[in-house]
């Protein structure tokens, strides 16, 4: 069965008080899961954007619900030395009686490592310290004493309690905007989970799709192990000569040419009510297991409340 979840990015200036009310909305009208990305800013020059720490977010996410489930698109690995990653979330994990949902990637966003001092080796070195640091964590979580030996990360016999109090684990999934060949390879040999973001065509979430179940055989495990969801850019319009409109005035304000801003929201569920209704009914066909909605900025429950009783009843 399909689920659905809410998209929250801390880095856009939402205060506590914002997150609690979509959270809570979310969790009201039947969302299964709030995820928060983690950055520190939105760009280099955000001087005055609040942009809220993603652990700190997800434990007042957790504070302000009952069942709704927490989860992280993702936790960079280089932000967080992943032995202390993994405490903070296995105490969360006590802290929300076993709601939270552990998203961890790469990282990618040059600017925060530069003005944070971090270093920000290459792409091939960040996705070898993020299997290392998935690898570290998981004997964290599974171990009564963890030892590991890998190029980046050691363990000599390391205490780390309390467990997860999910068995085995909070699930793990990679998250990944592109679905490049070495990603889509990570999480078949190492995740419990995959989330593809935000932009992709049918044709080109069906060929991820097929190649996920091609490397789940190759490393001998069952293709529906691998749990998939899609993160969306997603905006819902009363007609298409709104759509364009605005599409338009965006366009300008970010320096796209329109042609550019129909390309970049070619495989986004942006339309009105109806192309959404259809757009759900072909991309379900796909495997997908949660549908994760990220809209327009302060515009979340006013969409929220159009999805739910206008377009989801009718998919």
């Amino acid at each position: 069965m399909v689920s659905y979840g809410l998209q929250v990015e801390p880095q856009f200036g939402f205060d506590f008080e914002q997150i609690k009310d979509m959270t809570q909305y979310a969790e009201k009208i039947g969302f299964s899961h709030a995820w928060f990305s983690d950055h520190f800013m939105v760009t280099g020059d955000s001087t005055e954007t609040l942009a809220y720490e993603c652990f700190t977010a997800m434990m007042a996410a957790v504070s302000y619900t009952e069942k709704l489930r927490i989860g992280s698109l993702v936790f960079c690995n280089n932000y967080r030395h992943p032995t202390v990653l993994a405490k903070q979330i296995a105490s969360l994990d006590h802290y929300s009686n076993g709601r939270i949902e552990f998203g961890y990637g790469g990282g990618w966003k040059e600017v925060e490592y530069k003005q944070y001092g971090i270093e920000f080796p290459s792409t091939g070195i960040r996705l070898k310290q993020m299997v290392e640091g998935i690898e570290v964590i998981r004997e964290l979580w599974t171990q009564e004493r963890a030892n590991y030996q890998g190029e980046y990360y050691q363990l000599n016999n390391a205490v780390s309690f309390p467990k997860p109090l999910q068995k085995p684990y909070p699930p793990i999934f990679v998250g990944t905007m592109y679905g490049r060949p070495k990603m889509l390879n990570i999480a078949a040999k190492y995740a419990d989970g995959i989330n593809l973001a935000w932009s992709y065509t049918l044709e080109d979430f069906e060929d991820k799709m097929n190649q996920l179940d091609e490397l789940c055989e190759k490393y001998e495990r069952k293709p529906s192990s691998l749990r998939r969801t899609y993160g969306v850019w997603t905006r819902i319009f009363e007609s298409d000569e709104e759509k364009k409109r605005i599409w338009k005035e965006i366009a300008e304000k970010r320096g796209f040419t329109l042609e550019e801003m129909e390309e970049r929201n070619k495989g986004s569920m942006h339309g009105t009510i109806e192309e959404i209704r259809e757009w759900l009914k072909a991309y379900s066909k796909l495997g997908i297991e949660q549908f994760i909605f990220m809209f327009p900025q302060d515009k979340e429950i006013e969409q929220m409340k159009i999805l739910v009783e206008e377009i989801l009843p009718h998919v």
